[in-house]
């Protein structure tokens, strides 16, 4: 008899989680061995328990963002990883396969879905997207939009964090997010399209996030 495809589910909404590992668990081919509500105790996890596939969300609690979560687990040989997020801006979903990921899937995908898609992934595809994500494109949150602009006008990382009161580290993460949404690779590249793209020119105002 066929070994059923292990799995590991990293995904911090409880309810989310519950309802994959049961709706996985009913298949006879695949067995949830773990889950974590973590990036951090999740990468240990998988590191040590090499699944087939890891299910991972990528906005996690943890020190990682999204662009260097995935860069983390992208590089576990091991295991086949498939994004399950709410992301659906397709700039951003190209960005993340171009890393290494096989599947991206979102996450108003039923779990039939999703286990059919690690099915795939375990027989060789590559770049499975979410029909509903296909040729989505939309504008960035109005709150990317105020932290664009704060970068344009020269505003450190933690100059960022004072003006939103927020904390150093969010703003790290929201960086790490728009550059992946804009398929950009460093700090330096994110404040010259700020740049480049009128952010530094327009006065802020007294927005809200």
């Amino acid at each position: 008899m066929t070994e059923p495809i292990k799995v590991v589910i990293i995904e911090d909404h409880q309810a989310t989680l519950d309802g994959l590992t049961i709706g996985l668990s009913q298949e006879s081919d695949i067995k949830v061995i773990a889950s974590s509500l973590d990036g951090d105790e999740g990468y240990a996890m998988v590191e040590q328990m090499k699944p087939d596939v890891v299910l991972l969300d990528l906005h996690l609690p943890g020190s990682h963002g999204p662009r260097s979560m995935v860069e983390r687990f992208s590089q576990l040989k091991d295991s086949k990883l498939v994004i399950f997020s709410a992301e659906s801006r397709m700039a951003f979903i190209q960005t993340v396969l171009a890393m290494g990921v096989q599947a991206y899937l979102l996450k108003s995908e039923r779990v039939a879905k999703v286990s059919e898609t690690i099915r795939r992934v375990m027989a060789g595809e590559t770049g499975i997207v979410s029909d509903q994500a296909k040729g989505n494109w939309k504008k960035l949150t109005r709150s990317e939009d105020e932290v664009l602009r704060m970068m344009a006008r020269g505003m450190k990382y933690q100059d960022i964090a004072d003006a939103r009161t927020t904390s150093i580290t969010t703003v790290r993460k929201q960086c790490e997010t728009l550059l992946l949404k804009l398929g950009l690779e460093t700090r330096e590249q994110l404040i010259a399209w700020a740049v480049e793209n009128g952010y530094g020119s327009v006065d802020m105002g007294a927005r809200g996030v």
